[in-house]
């Protein structure tokens, strides 16, 4: 019994460290993309001169906020995704595992 409670505390930790590790790329990915949308957002207002500029500038930007829209939706898919998988890895580890239930137990083997 405790080497099974040790083994499913071994697997629980080794899947969360790997769901940890997938939600923290996914976290960084998604702030460098934001970052960088942000930047160039910054340098074309810096950039506006006249009225034309600006005029220019208003149609990029509502070109901008479409692509986020997507990009926002995009990631929230992504994010969904990753915390059903998440759920998913947990529960397999609280399952038996197929080879603990072919193997003849203690009292069995006498």
């Amino acid at each position: 019994m405790n080497n099974e409670l040790f083994e499913k505390a071994t697997r629980l930790n080794e899947t969360l460290v790997e769901q940890f590790g997938k939600a923290a790329e996914m976290q960084m990915n998604a702030f460098r993309r934001y970052a960088d949308v942000t930047m160039e957002q910054a340098k074309k207002v810096s950039e506006v001169r006249d009225l034309e500029s600006l005029k220019s500038l208003t149609g990029d930007q509502a070109e901008t906020l479409k692509s986020l829209s997507e990009q926002f939706s995009a990631d929230w898919k992504a994010w969904q995704d990753y915390f059903n998988e998440s759920r998913e890895q947990i529960q397999k580890v609280f399952e038996k595992a197929p080879e603990e239930t072919a193997k003849p137990g203690p009292k069995a083997a006498k």
